[in-house]
């Protein structure tokens, strides 16, 4: 059976999130005992480069983190000293020849380096998008922190390796929150707030852009180095956000059955990791119906024969259950 990340294994490195998240709070004088206080994570585990931590000791920084520093701005500076990162696996991603193949390579080791979100990919006449899910269940403060942190990492990235100023939109689920100045100053003006997912899009052109810091040598070089990443497998709860999306048959028996579980371990399996089945199962079809009916303008009928509804108005209780709409609200 093949292997899946699970919450408490450790597998992440001290480099990347870890030491970037400490050196900002060393530079606002935050006691580093303060900072790793109830994480399991000690003074020096962060010079052993061979030590490894979970996702779990992770989350615990971060809420730590987050806590400690006070600020409203914390999260998109954590994000922004995230591209600064000079470890084999980053340097793969920065040193791409282009964007298209930088984001490529990132989706490829997207277990080392954002071990907190797995995204779905689409290309739809002039745009790409890029969707945003949690690979482990988080409470809605945390996760709208976390989106923060890798939203401004994302736009330091574009802004890094496309040497253009790239007009990227960001959709959030979350309310507008009171710090919108900050959310304006680190992702520009192109932010919407109360969308039925967090969503990445910018002009699919931006992808071809050669990147100014490309070497070819020394990207070669980090591909090399990092080549033991490309074996790390995926988190447990992306596998079967894959496996729901992908699968028409997708009840919970099946599932179980798929991962070579019985129902009763593969529901604990995913409470163990913060989420349920029917939580996975409505995101996934919620997903696939906005994006079909807003991006690829399909019409009811084929969504919900997508989906596996066999009648529309089921389809369109459905549709408004998983986000306070109809088919016919939409607006994308």
């Amino acid at each position: 059976m093949q292997q899946y990340i699970s919450l408490e294994d450790k597998y992440i490195s001290a480099e990347g999130i870890i030491t970037a998240l400490v050196e900002l709070a060393q530079g606002r004088e935050i006691s580093l005992h303060k900072l790793l206080r109830g994480t399991g994570i000690f003074e020096q585990d962060l010079y052993n480069l061979s030590q490894r931590f979970s996702v779990s000791q992770l989350l615990a920084l971060i809420s730590q983190f987050k806590t400690l520093m006070k600020s409203n701005d914390s999260g998109f500076l954590l994000g922004h000293q995230l591209v600064n990162d000079f470890s084999p696996a980053m340097q793969s991603v920065q040193l791409s020849p282009t964007l298209g193949e930088s984001l490529k390579q990132l989706h490829l080791i997207r277990a080392t380096l954002a071990p907190l979100f797995f995204t779905r990919q689409h290309t739809f006449h002039d745009d790409f998008y890029l969707y945003l899910q949690p690979s482990v269940g988080m409470d809605d403060s945390l996760k709208n922190y976390c989106f923060e942190i890798y939203s401004a990492a994302f736009i330091s990235l574009l802004k890094r390796v496309s040497n253009h100023y790239p007009h990227c939109y960001f959709d959030f689920t979350c309310k507008r929150p009171r710090h919108i100045q900050e959310y304006e100053q680190h992702l520009g003006l192109r932010v919407r707030f109360e969308q039925p997912f967090t969503r990445w899009h910018f002009d699919k052109q931006l992808l071809k852009y050669a990147n100014p810091q490309a070497s070819k040598l020394r990207w070669q070089q980090c591909l090399a180095q990092s080549q033991q990443y490309l074996k790390s497998p995926v988190s447990f709860v992306e596998a079967v956000c894959k496996r729901i999306y992908y699968d028409k048959n997708n009840s919970l028996a099946n599932s179980a059955q798929y991962f070579a579980m019985s129902p009763a371990t593969f529901k604990r399996k995913l409470k163990q990791h913060g989420v349920s089945y029917s939580q996975l199962q409505d995101e996934q079809n919620k997903l696939k119906a906005l994006h079909l009916l807003g991006v690829c303008q399909q019409g009811n009928e084929q969504v919900a024969e997508r989906l596996a509804f066999y009648d529309i108005p089921n389809f369109r209780r459905a549709f408004k259950r998983w986000t306070g709409i109809t088919p016919s609200q939409l607006k994308i």
